[in-house]
């Protein structure tokens, strides 16, 4: 059955009815079905659907549904930022034209834009073990990762029309002024746990953000999904469909396209490992581009260098305008120093004006 993107976004599962996961999910008849709350995500909630059919009738043992979050702060931070937008849009225009890339099944996608209401009905990759960005990445899930961003790379390099959408030209958010607002909120409640090396780093960002924005804005462009790590990464287990999927993509944009590269190496493992990896991980994204690509390891590298302060960005922007949480707390701090370990030992700090 085709997808189904007319019908009034759900709120929460408690809106869900056997005849509506019956016609959406478009398998048999669905008699029962129970939710429980995953994830970790702050901008949205995320459950999963575990259903029952009738008798000789059979479909996806579960679904997981996607709404907007619950908490005020973090639901008008998403829907402001058009985030809830592009992730239907991408469900709805351009997965489906990339469905061999790591992108779960969509069954329903919908949105209302005046209430920042949304929905998405995906496909469970479970037997899957979700990443986690705090306790860091496996040499295996590191590999794993990077060697699947390149195979998706070389998807939208042999259909670049995928990137040409008018609403994937979104820019950046951010702004000098508007980064220097965010940073003081930022130093306000982080400040104290900081330490130089990471300070340094900020400070010069921070200074620099507009001239920054626009030098990286002349690199090789893609499609970014803008917040590629370890949490939004599920690992497949025995019997999974596919080794990598890849969830919340709130953020996807054209832009810089080592962006997700860069940002997933800084974050994602711990510093003494990433130095350790850096070289084997660098070369394994370049081979799954393929014999054809016509960028080269060394120019992958060095704009992998130009894009290392992206996760010190995120970790100062985004850290103040979603709902805090211990875990939440901890989760910025981790990607703070982490990138801006990134950030001096490529010595991309020599990038920056000053």
């Amino acid at each position: 059955m085709a997808q189904q993107f007319s019908d009034a976004p759900l709120e929460h599962p408690a809106d869900l009815t056997g005849a509506w996961l019956t016609a959406a999910l478009g398998a048999g008849t669905v008699v029962g079905f129970h939710s429980e709350r995953i994830g970790t995500g702050q901008v949205s909630d995320c459950y999963r659907v575990t259903l029952e059919y009738a008798a000789g009738a059979s479909g996806p043992r579960s679904v997981v549904l996607k709404v907007a979050a619950a908490d005020p702060t973090s639901r008008q931070t998403g829907a402001a930022m058009g985030l809830y937008e592009s992730e239907v849009r991408f469900y709805r225009e351009i997965a489906p034209r990339l469905a061999a890339g790591p992108i779960p099944a969509c069954h329903h996608a919908a949105i209302d834009p005046g209430s920042g209401c949304f929905d998405l009905m995906l496909g469970d990759a479970a037997p899957a073990v979700v990443g986690d960005e705090i306790v860091g990445a496996t040499r295996e899930q590191a590999e794993a990762a990077v060697c699947g961003l390149g195979r998706w790379h070389a998807l939208i390099a042999a259909a670049p029309e995928v990137t040409e959408a008018p609403w994937l030209e979104r820019g950046s958010l951010l702004n000098q002024a508007l980064f220097e607002q965010l940073y003081a909120l930022f130093l306000d409640r982080y400040g104290a746990r900081i330490g130089a090396p990471q300070r340094t780093v900020c400070d010069r960002l921070v200074g620099h953000f507009d001239a920054y924005a626009a030098a990286t804005a002349s690199l090789t462009r893609g499609l970014v999904h803008g917040d590629y790590r370890l949490d939004n990464l599920l690992f497949g287990g025995p019997g999974a469909e596919r080794p990598l999927v890849v969830v919340d993509w709130q953020g996807v944009m054209a832009g810089p396209a080592r962006t997700d590269l860069s940002y997933f190496l800084g974050g994602a493992l711990a510093a003494e490992d990433r130095r350790v990896y850096y070289d084997d991980l660098l070369s394994a994204y370049h081979a799954e581009l393929g014999p054809d690509s016509p960028i080269s390891p060394a120019e992958v590298r060095e704009e992998v260098r130009a894009l290392s302060f992206m996760g010190v960005t995120m970790a100062i922007a985004a850290s103040v305008v979603v709902e805090r949480t211990e875990r939440g707390d901890t989760l910025f701090l981790t990607m703070l120093d982490r990138h801006s370990s990134h950030v001096l030992d490529t010595g991309a700090l020599n990038l920056l004006p000053g």
